[in-house]
């Protein structure tokens, strides 16, 4: 699949949105399914993005379900722990895990490990959450395509924020790199947190950021947006071209997360809980909810989450190679 056809395919697995539909209910489920507890695993610390998005879909959709949704966070191992952990789970609907794009490149960042995405069916895609291009205020360049044309003349002089080698922003960044040619300086960091300082203080001039993180230094005038990376214009920075009407369609990039479980898991109970996750997504409680984490909703069906993560699979396995990046 070309970069051309990965966009549009892109464009149309994110218009099958599922506006409209009633708040969760105890519809019928497979079998008497549920019975005890469905158990959602979280391989990353709580209060982290992925934590905090899920929380805002299973709390009120927990007191809907004839069982409460139990959260349980494994982090470590750059998600391989919690990945691993509900790979090996009985294929029974009770343990699932909080996808996000890791789940798709675990097995090209680190090879010699047994994660591999074709052992997860999709159950539901939640949201994705915005990040945004963006340079600081002494950069000379008010369009993204303007700073690419000076970081090609001044190849290597700018800093660029690398929040966690691997990450879904890193790849987003390499992608860029890759389509533009340009080269920056990368400097690493651990996590986000640590490059708004230096983002903010100009030691960083460019950086990919998520949208809720950079959105008061942007407010503040001490960076400017060039662009978000959405496929729409965002509520917060509505202002802001997309990445493709900043002239660049192909480098589409959502950081997203949903709902994922063992591959073996029944089609039915697959169906049954895709459908519970969409009238959640439906309802104005969760809507809020989502609205006050900066994310987009994407409400993507069990088919089209399954083929989003296998799209992602084969485009980040590409770019891992051509770059050669490793954990």
């Amino acid at each position: 699949m070309d970069r051309r056809q990965f966009h549009l395919h892109l464009h149309l697995l994110l218009a099958g949105l599922v506006p409209g539909m009633a708040r969760a209910g105890t519809s019928p489920s497979h079998d008497g399914y549920p019975d005890r507890p469905i158990r959602i695993v979280v391989p990353y610390p709580a209060g982290g993005v992925v934590d905090v998005v899920l929380r805002a879909v299973c709390d009120p959709l927990s007191s809907a379900l004839p069982q409460r949704i139990v959260v349980d966070n494994r982090p470590g191992a750059d998600g391989r722990i919690g990945i691993d952990a509900v790979a090996r789970a009985p294929a029974d609907g009770y343990t699932l895990l909080a996808a996000s794009p890791i789940l798709t490149t675990a097995e090209h960042l680190m090879p010699d490990s047994r994660l591999r995405s074709r052992d997860f069916v999709g159950i539901c895609g939640i949201a994705s959450a915005p990040t945004v291009f963006v340079v600081h205020d002494t950069v000379p360049a008010r369009t993204l395509k303007e700073f690419v044309a000076l970081a090609a003349l001044r190849p290597g002089e700018f800093n660029a924020a690398n929040p966690g080698t691997g990450s879904s922003i890193h790849l987003a960044q390499e992608l860029f790199f890759e389509r533009t040619g340009i080269r920056l300086t990368n400097v690493s960091y651990k996590g986000q947190p640590p490059a708004l300082l230096d983002l903010g203080s100009g030691l960083l001039q460019f950086a990919l950021i998520s949208q809720n993180l950079v959105l008061p230094l942007i407010q503040s005038g001490k960076v400017r947006a060039l662009a978000v990376n959405a496929a729409a214009r965002t509520r917060s920075l509505p202002e802001v071209p997309t990445i493709a009407q900043a002239g660049y369609p192909d480098i589409l990039v959502q950081s997203w997360y949903g709902i994922g479980a063992p591959a073996k898991t029944p089609v039915p109970v697959v169906e049954w809980l895709s459908q519970q996750f969409q009238r959640a997504l439906a309802t104005p409680e969760v809507r809020a909810r989502l609205a006050a984490t900066d994310a987009e909703i994407l409400a993507l069906d069990a088919a089209r989450f399954t083929e989003l993560i296998a799209v992602e699979t084969r485009r980040w396995g590409a770019l891992i190679h051509k770059r050669g990046i490793r954990l």
